[in-house]
């Protein structure tokens, strides 16, 4: 009884020491490269459990490939315009490549180290094609942030992968700060940029209420011609009116129409403190004598 027991535990424990000796398991995420009598065999994949030599035959690498994210030192940079700029940069990154990892880097130190150099490096040649107003402004169409941040991708990611058997995700600028010597400069610039904000503000508010004084200028003339047409055409049809009622009235009495245009016509001449010496038998002052 003891000895079947005794038998048991030892068919186990020779068990688990095979299992870890000719075997591993590989996680989700994580790659890993099989050595053999030092010199890289095998590249691993596949999630699960993998058997190799024991050590020293063979030396398993196991590598997490997931996702990582560093963020640089600050770095002082020149710009075009020679203003210094003080950039921090974020990078995303991942192995991409265990065996050229394994050989170039070996270590996530070394790694992060390696990517620190190439992309100072690239920040010092990029911002040199740039102004300070392309990261700072308050114009929106100066500001240039997305296509530096491309440009330091671009020229880090082939270097990244080919050399380190990295792979660089993304990257981008993180923070962004001024020697002292400079924020007077960036100031003034900001102060400057508002100007010409304000200045074509107040053109574009100058034209407007000139635009908006010539229309109601020409409202104005508009309806004054149009009240002019509608005076004339009133007067005219009170003209016309008065025309038909004397011509009626010269119809249906021509000696009383004769005697109230004579009338019309001695009240329009005489005056209060008028003398006239005239012959009382002529028109219109021939209804005075009752000729």
């Amino acid at each position: 009884m003891h000895f079947a027991l005794r038998l048991t535990l030892a068919i186990m424990l020779l068990g688990l020491i095979s299992y870890a000796m000719f075997s591993f398991p590989l996680s989700e995420g994580h790659k890993a490269i099989v050595a053999h009598l030092g010199k890289p065999e095998r590249v691993l994949e596949t999630p699960g459990l993998h058997f190799k030599w024991p050590w020293p035959i063979d030396k398993v690498y196991s590598l997490d490939c997931r996702k990582r994210v560093y963020n640089t030192k600050f770095t002082q940079t020149m710009t075009k315009d020679k203003k210094s700029v003080i950039l921090l940069t974020y990078i995303v990154w991942k192995i991409d490549n265990p065996l050229v990892f394994i050989q170039s880097v070996a270590t996530i130190d070394n790694a992060t180290e390696k990517i620190e150099g190439l992309v100072s490096s690239s920040k010092n040649n990029v911002l040199g094609n740039y102004e300070l107003r392309n990261l700072v402004s308050t114009v929106p169409e100066q500001l240039k942030l997305q296509e530096i941040e491309a440009g330091i991708f671009d020229s880090v990611v082939e270097k990244a992968k080919s050399a380190f058997g990295i792979e660089i995700v993304s990257l981008g600028i993180k923070r962004l700060a001024y020697p002292e010597n400079n924020v007077l400069a960036i100031f003034n610039q900001m102060h400057a940029e508002r100007g010409q904000y304000a200045a074509k503000y107040r053109a574009e508010g100058r034209m407007e209420a000139s635009a908006i004084l010539s229309e109601t200028d020409l409202e104005i003339a508009k309806l004054s011609a149009d009240a002019v047409r509608k005076a004339a055409e009133i007067k005219g049809n009170a003209d016309k009116i008065a025309a038909e009622i004397y011509a009626d009235a010269h119809k249906q009495g021509r000696e009383f129409y004769k005697f109230t245009r004579s009338l019309e016509a001695l009240e329009k001449i005489v005056d209060n403190n008028a003398v006239f010496v005239l012959r009382s038998d002529q028109p219109p002052f021939n209804v005075l004598s009752g000729e």
